[in-house]
C-alpha cells in the first residue's frame, strides 16, 4: 500500500468522523429544541391557580421535558466544543489560512455564548415548573419556547464551526502537498 493511499484513507475516515459528529450534534440540538417546545405546550396546558394570569400551577411534565432539553443541549455543546476544538487545533498546526482561524474563533465564541444563553433560558423555564414553588410570577414568559429556539441556533452555529474546520483542513492539505 502506497503512502498516498494511506493519507487518502486517513482523510476519508476523519471526514466521516466529522460528519458523524455534525449529525450527532445537530440531532441532539434539534431534539432539545423540540422537547423544549413540547415542555412549553405542557406548561400552557396547566390550569391557573387563581384568577391572575401570571399564577399557574407548576407542571411536572414541563419540568421533566425541560430537564431533558437542558441535558441534550449540554451534551451537544460538550461534544461540539471538545471535538471541534481538537479539529481546529490540528488544522492550525498545519498553518491554515488566517481567515479560517478567525472564523473558527468567532464560531467557538458564539457557540459558548449561545449555549450559555440557552442553559440560562431553559433553567428559568424549568425553575418556574418546580414542585416546591409557592409564589406566582414569571410563569407566562415562554422561557421554554425561547430555549428551544436557542437550541436550534446552537445547532446552526455548530455546523458552521465544523464546516470551517473542514474547509481549513482541505485548504491546509492542498498547501502542504
Amino acid at each position: 500500500m502506497g503512502e498516498g493511499e494511506e493519507e487518502g484513507k486517513i482523510r476519508c475516515s476523519s471526514t466521516v468522523i466529522i460528519f458523524c459528529c455534525i449529525f450527532l450534534i445537530v440531532g441532539l440540538d434539534v431534539f432539545a429544541g423540540f422537547v423544549a417546545m413540547q415542555a412549553e405546550d405542557a406548561q400552557q396546558e396547566v390550569k391557573q391557580r387563581v384568577w391572575l394570569p401570571e399564577c399557574k400551577s407548576p407542571s411536572k411534565k414541563a419540568f421533566v421535558l425541560g430537564l431533558i432539553a437542558l441535558g441534550c443541549l449540554l451534551a451537544a455543546h460538550i461534544i461540539a466544543v471538545m471535538i471541534g476544538c481538537s479539529l481546529s487545533n490540528t488544522a492550525t498546526v498545519i498553518s491554515g489560512p488566517e481567515i479560517t482561524e478567525h472564523i473558527n474563533m468567532a464560531c467557538i465564541s458564539l457557540t459558548w455564548i449561545i449555549a450559555t444563553a440557552g442553559v440560562g433560558i431553559l433553567t428559568m423555564g424549568i425553575w418556574t415548573n418546580r414542585e416546591s414553588r409557592s409564589e406566582c410570577g414569571f410563569t407566562n414568559k415562554h422561557f421554554l419556547f425561547l430555549g428551544g429556539i436557542v437550541c436550534f441556533l446552537h445547532a446552526s452555529i455548530s455546523v458552521v464551526f465544523y464546516l470551517t474546520n473542514i474547509v481549513s483542513k482541505k485548504c491546509c492539505l492542498r498547501n502542504v502537498y
